[in-house]
Order: C-alpha cells, then structure tokens, then sequence
C-alpha cells in the first residue's frame, strides 16, 4: 500500500493523551477497574483490556471515501509500534492476547498478577473489565406470515419503493453490519452477499469476520455445541446463532421474487459477527469497528481499507452493568469515531427503554456524538381515510444524552421498528420490533443516497445532513428538554422520520445543482437538474443557439414540441413522474438526453 509522506506530521499533531486516570504506579488500582478486580478475587483468570496512553483521533478530511479510508488506516497501523514491550511481556508469560489499532488496546486473558504489573506501567492508561452486554432486545412474532409482492410497511412509508422506481436500488454500496451474525445461505440474503460469487464458491476473504472467540459465560456453557450455539467460534463462513443480524440485514438489502424487504435490494452487504447468541463485549464491538475500517482476509492478514463498506448498522448496547461505563466510554466513542473518519456511516439504534423515559438513550454506541442514532416507529391506520401513517413506537428511547453530563439532542432521526417483516436463519421470516430494526432502515436509506450520488461515498458529514434536513418532521413538545412547545429536532423524533425519495432528491440535487456533462450522442447539450422537479434547463456550447426542442414520454408520445433558444427554461411541474426522452435538433446534429421526473 502506498505510505503517506506526511504521516509523522499527522500523528504529531492528532495523538492524544487521555489524562483520566493516575499514572503513578504506586497506585496501580487506580488505573483498574474495580468490577476486574472484584472478578479476580474469585477467579484465576479474567478477559480485560489494556488501553495504552497514546491514542490517535482521526480528523475529517475531504477526501475521496478510498483516500480517507487509506490515510486513517495508515496513521492508527502505527499505534501498534507502541504496544511492542506490553506484548513481549505477555509472549513470554504465554498469555492469550489481541491486539487493536482502531483505539490503541490489546485484549488479555490474565491473572491479578499480570494486571497489576501492566497497571504499574506509566504507558498504560486504563485497565477495563472486558464484561458482556447483551443485543438490544427485540420482539419477535413467527405466526401468519405471507409471501406478498408488496413492499413492507417500513419501506413504503418512508418512500423507498418510490425510489426504486427512478432506478436507485443501492447499486454499487456496500451496506455491513456487526451484530449475531448472518445466515448468508438464506434465499433473501444470498444474492446480495459480497461474497457470493456466481458459478464459483463463495470467498469470504474481506466479507465476513467472526469477532467471537470464545463462549460467553452468561450462556452457561463451556463447549460449542450445535444444539446450542451453532457457529461454534471464529466462524469460516457467515452464520447466525441468534436470529437478530439475519432479521437486520434483510431490511438492508433483503428482496426475493415474493417478498420485498430490504430498503436497498441493489446493494451488496459484508457483515462481522460481534456477540455470542445475543451477548457481546466492548472487545468484539471494537474488533468489528476495526474490521470494518480495513477488512481483511479470513485468518484476520492482509488489511485492505478499499474493500470497506459504506455504511454499517449497529443494533447493540452497551450498558453500564454490563461493561462500558465511563471509564472506558471514551475509548468506544474513539474507534467509531475514527471508522467514521475513515469515510464509513455509522448508524446505531436507539435503544428500548422509551415509555416516555427522558434520558433513556445511555448507553454506547447510541449516546456518542458521531453516531447516527434512530429511534423506531410504530404504524398506525386512520380509519377515516384509510390511509396509513406513523408514530413514535413506546419503546424508543428518549434522549437529551443527560448520562455523561453533554445534555446531547438524540436521537438524530426515526424510522419504521415496530413489526418489522424480515429474514431469519432457516430460510424463515418473521416480524420483529424493536429500534434494532428501525436502524437498518436507515443503513439502506444511505444506500440508496450513494447510489444516487456516489460523489457522497465517504462524505459522512454531508450524508448526516441530508438525511435530517429531508426527514419528515415530527414536532412534538419535548418535556424532556423542558421546552413547552412543539418543534423540531426534539428528544423523541430527532429530525423526523426518514424520508427515503426526499433525501435521494436532495442529493441528486447536489450532483445536479451546476450543469455537468450527460451520455449522449453529441456531447453538445446538457439538461439539469435530472432528474428534474419544476423545470429544466438546457444548455449548449452556444448559449444563443436556436434548435428544435422536442420531448417524447417514454410511450412515444411527443408531449412538447417548439423552435426556441437554447439556455431558456422549461416548466415540467404539469408532467407525470416517470422517465422522458429531450430531442434537440439544432441543424447540424440531432442530440437525445433521458431525463427523469419526479
């Protein structure tokens, strides 16, 4: 890979030091997390982790997504330099370890003994108790499903199908997700598997990771056992031991001939198994934040930040009791922020510990600052008109973040999360609720964005823009910031609930906001924006220039016809939605330029 000139520059002037904790090794406990050390006192051996003093942050750089990926993996690769003596030290004690750049940590499987000779170090900042945390919980229904061609609730109340139907799918995205894992085999998923390769066997090498090498101690056994965990540890293949990521991934980019799914069918998905039947740990999650910045082959060699995804969903928690508390909140808030520097989107759940609970969203990844954190809705019929809308579900979460005193306005957005249709292992389906599907409706609306403008690819700024200022607004008062009056953003909607064909427009109207060169025969004429609201416009190496001006709808029929000067507009707000065909006949060539109406 290429080695970035400026590199030590870089480092310099964007490492940090967290100065939280004591580093006088007298008082080595103060740099141990009193839930370890309690562990220890009845056990020989705890799994924790080790966070170094030196931590770098990642700035935002505009940048291609390809070049941010590249810079960001090739300035945190050198945090591993630092850990050199750390690792000598457990080599020789033979101690089971892993080593992470994304936030510079290594995980070790160790007794008091070594915690204290680590905790005595002055390059060690925080020695953490790598405790479980369960998935956000969801609720799932199996009884009287239906194959149907139509569309799920969720995708035709933020307008996804509409999107389809001017021709954006997700084509050409990659969507991932860390979760339970995957049933990539299943009739929904496997077309859409990176990694699926047609008339040839699958390679899971950069498309698949298992994060899950050993057994979780909350699910009270010690042996993998298909009766009971059916992906054993460090999977070779995608696999599902829980239902949850299958269930999320098909709202991503789920589709079959009868069953519509998936927000995003164009879209191919890579995915990173980060819990154990539904019980993960702050260790997992950063390896999976870590996998996704530069993938890599199967035996976890041979990092590539190309192979990347776009966007990836996060329908975890985790909470104070189990894990991630504030001693080592800002270590998680570090690697997804520096994969989200990297040019990857990072869309979390909420949480379901709403029923009206102010502050209830407490927990990582959905209480950092940096990530897109969506609360779910749930559908309602008006009986009246018969027309189907949405509201807030009663189990999403409430913000202000009020947990680490910042008084943050989450969640930044809504989305359909109560009685979700999707894919599950076995080639099954069934309805789920719960924010953990609301999330990946809005990992596939961003699909569908980049698809449409793939100039956005990496623009993670831009794409947060876009998907609030587009989003349906829902003003509610919001008590929960002792404001007495409807507005928006607000603790229970965020911006709203997301619009998927609004902010497909709104990024094509950036694409299309200046005129830019379209395919055709001549190369002479441009017609923008395209697609196309109220008007167009037509431009030409002349602007003066007279041609014949014709328009044939996509059934043959010419809908307008006249001799006119180039660089004039033409109002199209009386046309139907659909796709059109511009002729312009200027004499001495004949150009014809599709154009799509909105």
């Amino acid at each position: 890979m290429k080695i970035i000139l400026d590199l030590v520059f870089f480092v310099y002037f964007f490492s940090i030091v967290f100065q939280g904790y004591s580093i006088n090794n007298n008082n080595w406990q103060d740099k141990v997390s009193p839930q370890l050390l309690r562990q220890l006192e009845n056990k020989e051996k705890e799994y924790f982790l080790v966070y170094l003093n030196k931590q770098t942050a990642i700035p935002e750089h505009d940048l291609d997504k390809n070049s941010k990926a590249e810079k960001a993996y090739q300035i945190l690769i050198t945090n591993l330099e630092t850990q050199e003596d750390i690792v000598n030290i457990l080599s020789r004690g033979k101690y089971e370890f892993r080593r992470y750049y994304i936030v510079n940590a290594i995980s070790v499987y160790g007794d008091i003994n070594l915690v204290i000779t680590l905790a005595s170090r002055n390059d060690v900042n925080y020695i953490s108790f790598d405790s479980p945390s369960k998935s956000e919980d969801s609720y799932l229904d199996i009884s009287g499903i239906m194959a149907s061609p139509e569309p799920t609730w969720g995708i035709s109340i933020i307008n996804a199908d509409q999107v389809w139907n001017i021709g954006y799918t997700g084509h050409g995205i990659v969507v991932g997700g860390q979760d339970t894992g995957y049933d990539w085999k299943h009739p929904a998923l496997k077309d859409k598997y990176r990694g699926n390769k047609i008339n040839a066997n699958a390679d899971h090498n950069y498309n698949w990771h298992d994060a899950i090498h050993e057994i979780n101690s909350n699910n009270n056994d010690s042996i993998p056992d298909p009766k009971n965990n059916p992906c054993g540890l460090n999977a070779a293949e995608p696999c599902d031991d829980h239902s949850h990521g299958t269930h999320t991934m098909g709202t991503m980019a789920g589709q079959t001939d009868s069953l519509l799914i998936g927000v995003a069918p164009g879209a191919k998905w890579i995915g990173c198994r980060n819990m154990e039947r539904g019980w993960g740990k702050p260790s997992t999650y950063i390896e999976c934040f870590e996998w996704f910045l530069a993938p890599t082959d199967l035996n976890g060699k041979n990092p590539d930040p190309s192979k990347s995804p776009d966007v990836i969903n996060n329908s975890w928690s985790c909470p104070v009791s189990e894990g991630c508390d504030p001693t080592n909140w800002q270590y998680m808030e570090l690697a997804l922020n520096n994969l989200r520097a990297s040019g990857v989107f990072v869309v979390v759940s909420a949480g379901n510990d709403g029923i009206n609970n102010c502050g209830s969203i407490n927990t990582p990844a959905a209480m950092f600052e940096r990530s897109f954190t969506v609360g779910a809705t749930k559908k309602l019929l008006d009986t009246l008109t018969n027309t189907v809308y949405d509201t807030i579900a009663s189990f999403s979460s409430r913000g202000p973040v009020i947990i680490d005193n910042s008084f943050r306005l989450k969640p930044d957005i809504s989305a359909p999360g109560q009685k979700i249709l999707s894919s599950v292992p076995g080639n099954k389906y069934s309805y789920s609720s719960g924010t953990s599907m609301a999330g990946p409706h809005v990992a596939g609306v961003v699909a569908l964005v980049l698809s449409a403008n793939t100039d956005l690819r990496g623009n993670t700024n831009r794409i947060e823009e876009i998907l609030e200022s587009t989003a349906d607004p829902k003003p509610e008062v919001d008590e929960c910031r002792n404001i007495n009056e409807k507005l928006v953003p607000n603790s229970i909607f965020g911006h709203g609930r997301i619009n998927a064909l609004a902010a497909v427009n709104r990024a094509l109207e950036i694409k299309t906001s200046v005129p830019e060169k379209l395919v055709n025969e001549s190369d002479k004429y441009v017609v923008f924006p395209n697609p196309c609201f109220d008007i167009i416009n037509i431009k030409g190496e002349r602007l003066q220039e007279e041609a014949q001006i014709s328009i044939i709808d996509n059934l043959g029929n010419k809908i307008y016809d006249s001799k006119q000067i180039i660089d004039s507009e033409i109002f199209v707000n009386d046309w139907q939605a659909g796709i059109y065909f511009v002729k312009i006949n200027d004499e001495k060539s004949i150009s014809v330029i599709k154009v799509i109406k909105l």
